[in-house]
């Protein structure tokens, strides 16, 4: 994995089991059977995966679809290679500020993550999470993935594909995405959030 891969950390983020326990069932009613429409935004890095959009991947409707923990908010950017259509908006992290997706419905092994990501001034690394949730909502894992090395980060990347080092729990249907900026000073921006299931892998 190249520099701008994730390093497999082993460190959970300081609250995040409380964001996790803060909404657990507000997902509940939005699993679907599949993840639904699939794309290939990263045919540009040589990446022709099948990919789904997690909900308001890019931040156009504020913060729709996400529950936001400190000092976040929308701001006006975007990544530069607009791979979900114009955009005109991102998340922005603030020291210790954190990001939860919505869940998106899993039911492969080993789903990769891909977003993009931007650096600016921080001291510290961006903490990337996976939840693992059951039918009803319910908390079925938690990964700890690891971090993006803000130097690498110094202006918008994509990230490396991001696989999960372990099987889906028993019982997962859906998966949701935690990140944290873990620096004292600085922010981190993040924009268009996509989840490959693996379903090309599988003969889907």
């Amino acid at each position: 994995m190249s520099g701008r891969g994730l390093r497999i950390g082993v460190a959970l983020a300081i609250g995040v089991a409380a964001i996790c326990a803060a909404v657990p069932a507000a997902s509940a009613g939005a699993l679907l059977p599949s993840c639904g429409t699939t794309s290939h935004p990263f045919t540009a890095w040589g990446d022709s995966g099948s990919y789904c959009a997690f909900p308001n991947l890019g931040f156009e409707e504020g913060t729709s679809g996400w529950t936001v923990l400190g000092k976040a908010s929308v701001v006006a950017a975007n990544e530069p290679w607009d791979v979900s259509g114009p955009g005109t908006h991102a998340l922005r992290l603030g020291p210790g500020a954190s990001a939860l997706s919505a869940p998106l419905p899993v039911s492969l092994l080993d789903p990769w993550l891909r977003f993009f990501a931007e650096s600016t001034q921080t001291t510290g690394a961006l903490d990337v999470h996976v939840i693992f949730r059951g039918l009803l909502g319910n908390l079925t894992g938690f990964l700890n993935y690891g971090s993006l090395a803000p130097n690498d980060f110094s202006s918008w990347q994509a990230t490396q594909r991001i696989s999960s080092l372990l099987a889906l729990p028993l019982g997962t249907s859906a998966v949701q995405v935690l990140i944290t900026n873990a620096s004292r000073s600085g922010s981190w921006q993040v924009d268009d959030f996509y989840l490959d299931p693996c379903v090309s892998r599988f003969g889907g």
